[in-house]
Parts: structure tokens; sequence; C-alpha cells
């Protein structure tokens, strides 16, 4: 969707007389969210293409990745989509920028809502990656003596099976559970969810 949004951008500013008279180009790379593609194919718009700024990578394993060979590189990139706080503790921050805000703010703003819904047993369920692990780090922390955390999960977001870790939860009885997820793990998350009843339980997602 990002790359389609990009590629309609660059129609309409050429249409309209490029950037300073002259056309722009879109270079689009596919990484699959995976950080060692992401890098490789950094590389490559650098190396081969030869760009100076690049939008993206989407998710912050990958921004992880190349921000090294970034900064060598002397190399700027812009992430729509990265929200770990570690980014910014990094040696080379200065050459990442991104328009989302980070793990830390999004953590606290959904767990404010589930203190005003007043949600007293919650279950936690989060992909093991930066992004997942990052926003149930600060949730948990924001949430501590406030309600009863009575599972914390974290799964292989590749497994695309989560029934086990599904079954946990309904076991545990929870008012709502805390999800965070990308799309395609998200879908068979809630499939199986609808499948052992657990759609009475209030999801709250990120």
């Amino acid at each position: 969707l990002i790359g389609d949004g990009a590629e309609l951008a660059v129609k309409e500013i050429n249409a309209a007389g490029g950037v300073l008279g002259k056309p722009e180009k879109l270079l689009l790379e596919d990484d699959a969210t995976d950080p060692a593609k992401s890098l490789e194919a950094f590389k490559k718009l650098v190396e081969v293409e030869g760009v100076e700024v690049v939008v993206g990578p989407m998710i912050s394993g990958a921004v992880m990745s190349i921000g090294p060979y970034a900064k060598e590189r002397g190399v700027l990139f812009v992430s729509p989509s990265a929200t770990s706080p570690a980014i910014s503790e990094e040696p080379w921050t200065d050459f990442a920028f991104r328009t989302t805000p980070r793990d830390t703010l999004q953590g606290k703003a959904l767990a404010q809502v589930i203190t005003e819904r007043g949600f007293k047993k919650v279950a936690i369920l989060v992909m093991d990656n930066a992004y997942g692990v990052g926003i149930e780090v600060v949730a948990e922390e924001e949430l501590k003596d406030k309600v009863d955390i009575v599972a914390s999960i974290r799964y292989d977001p590749a497994k695309l099976d989560y029934l086990t870790e599904l079954g946990i939860i309904k076991d545990k009885k929870p008012d709502a559970v805390l999800h965070v997820g990308y799309h395609d793990d998200a879908a068979v998350v809630y499939r199986q969810a609808l499948e052992l009843g657990l759609d009475a339980i209030q999801w709250i997602a990120a």
C-alpha cells in the first residue's frame, strides 16, 4: 500500500511538472519485512542506483539492520512505520527519521484505553519481534498495579497457527485482550479466536 501511494504521488508530481522542472523517478524494492532482505535491498539502492535518501523500511527490525550501513554510507532514510524506542538510542540515529509514534507512546495509549474502560483482567498477546515486545513492555509497566495481567504471550508471526496461545488465553478468562500483530498473522489470530469463542471478549489491537 505504501508503494502504491508513492507511485501515485510521483505520478501526480510529474504530471504537474516534476521537481524544479525535472521528472521524479521512483525505485521500489520489496524486503518482505525481513531484516536481512531489507539490508540487501538498501545496499542495492545505494550502490547500484546511487540513491541518497530512502523511504523505508517499514519495520523496526529492518531499520535496526540497515542503520549501521546507512551511517557508513551517509544515506538518510525515513520509515513511515518503525516504532521501536531503541532506534533513537543507536549511534546511527542521526541518519534515521520516522513519521509514526514510538512504542512508548502507543503502549501508553493502549494501556490508557484499557484502564479507562474499566477492564480488570487482561491478557497480552504480541508478536515476538521489536514491535510487539516494545509495546508489550511499555503496556505492562503502565498497567502494573491497575489490572490483573492474567497472561502475557509472545508468538512467532510466521507460524500462522495460534490455537495453543489462544487456548491459554481462553482458560484465563480475561475481560480484554491486548494484541499487537501485522496483517497476515492478525487475520489468523482473529479467525482462530472466533473459532474458540473468544469474540465475546474485548480485543484492543495495535
